[in-house]
């Protein structure tokens, strides 16, 4: 794809990340009552919803070379489907909800909703551009990929 990809994809991390920061920064500078007991279960519901997202990111990431992800190579990322790809094609957004899930449970406050809320908003927008991406990229290869491997969730069965 070359220069084109490479400022597309470095454009998408800045952006994302950006955006992300400012959610969090919204989130900490406003005070709000919670909207449950955030104790007990659900104290170790949000640890491990985050852990686990964390984990899933960790290893999503063993399928990428961070160079070029960020869009810092100019090298083409080749099309594989091994690793956690086999089971879903987009682990690191799948981490992210569950990082954001279990923000919330830790955190239940009208502010933290909304910036879960955001996210969950947003990721929707960038499995879309990223999916036109790399059919435009990969063709019928990404297509029958995409028809055999779901999106955010493995199957179980």
């Amino acid at each position: 794809m070359g220069v084109g990809f490479r400022f597309y994809r470095l454009g998408y991390v800045v952006f994302s990340s950006g955006g992300l920061l400012l959610l969090l920064f919204f989130n900490a500078n406003i005070s709000s009552e919670y909207l449950f007991n955030h104790q007990g279960a659900a104290r170790y519901l949000s640890l491990m919803f985050a852990a686990f997202g964390v984990i899933v990111i960790k290893i999503s990431f063993r399928s990428y070379q961070f160079s070029e992800f960020v869009g810092w190579s100019t090298q083409e990322e080749p099309f594989t489907t091994r690793g956690i790809l086999s089971s879903v094609r987009h682990p690191i957004y799948s981490g992210t909800i569950l990082i954001a899930i279990g923000y919330w449970l830790f955190n239940p406050t009208v502010p933290t909703t909304a910036s879960v809320m955001c996210i969950l908003a947003y990721l929707p927008v960038g499995i879309h551009l990223e999916e036109r991406k790399l059919i435009k990229q990969f063709g019928q290869r990404y297509i029958k990929y995409k028809c055999d491997v779901p999106a955010l969730i493995p199957r179980l069965f």
